[in-house]
């Protein structure tokens, strides 16, 4: 499994500073690295091993675990983990945190199609294969899902496509949330900040509800701007 993901997961030593690591994450488009460590690095493994091997993998977030490949141990590390770890230390962040969340998010226009600038949208009568175009196209990990007055429904995200199989791909053709019915996914509300909430507020929910995304909606519930956990990192640079 660590094979396949060399691709997606770069390796990354244990020394790496966490300036380098935040930039990895926010600037490369980094979703995840590998944490190894040598020799030389500090470990509190005292198992003895061949000099220049690598020994148990050392993350930013203490509760991260390790796997064997081939005697060798490697730690994954996420976004998500780096974001817990500044939060956890936010007391020697200042008056960073405070930040309005309006200055982090990449704000659009109103949702409409005419508009320059409007934010990437579907709508509950969308096609699921039309909102995989529309992400390909747009560049983004995740749409927001809007109803016909444009009000927030839920998300459809890229990684909805985990669960199709040659017998479901007929469901690309449904509507999506008929698509998520059919792969019986969970239509789950989308976690919902508004222009007032601070980047503090903004991280405390994106960690306490475990997503990757928050949707800031207007005074009609119109989303018109998304703080992904990149964004977030984004800030501290």
């Amino acid at each position: 499994v660590v094979r396949s993901r060399k691709h997606a997961s770069q390796e990354v030593s244990t020394r790496m500073p966490l300036e380098e690591l935040v930039k990895l994450f926010a600037t490369y488009g980094q979703h995840r690295v590998l944490v190894t460590a040598t020799d030389d690095d500090n470990d509190t493994d005292n198992n003895a091993q061949v000099p220049g091997t690598r020994k148990r993998g050392v993350s930013v977030d203490s509760g991260c675990s390790s796997i064997s490949l081939q005697n060798n141990k490697v730690c994954g590390l996420t976004q998500y983990d780096v974001v817990r770890f500044i939060q956890h230390h936010n007391h020697e962040l200042g008056s960073s945190l405070d930040t309005p969340i309006m200055s982090v998010a990449r704000t659009h226009a109103p949702l409409s199609p005419s508009a320059r600038g409007h934010m990437p949208h579907i709508t509950v009568r969308n096609t699921a294969l039309h909102a995989l175009v529309l992400l390909r196209d747009s560049h983004n990990s995740a749409l927001p899902v809007v109803d016909s007055d444009g009000r927030l429904v839920t998300e459809f995200a890229a990684t909805m496509l985990r669960g199709l199989t040659h017998n479901s791909i007929g469901l690309l053709g449904k509507p999506v949330l008929a698509y998520m019915f059919g792969l019986r996914m969970r239509v789950l509300s989308p976690y919902v900040v508004h222009e007032n909430f601070t980047l503090s507020q903004v991280m405390s929910g994106l960690l306490r509800m475990n997503c990757r995304r928050a949707w800031l909606v207007d005074r009609e519930e119109r989303p018109v701007a998304v703080i992904s956990l990149t964004d977030v990192l984004n800030h501290f640079l």
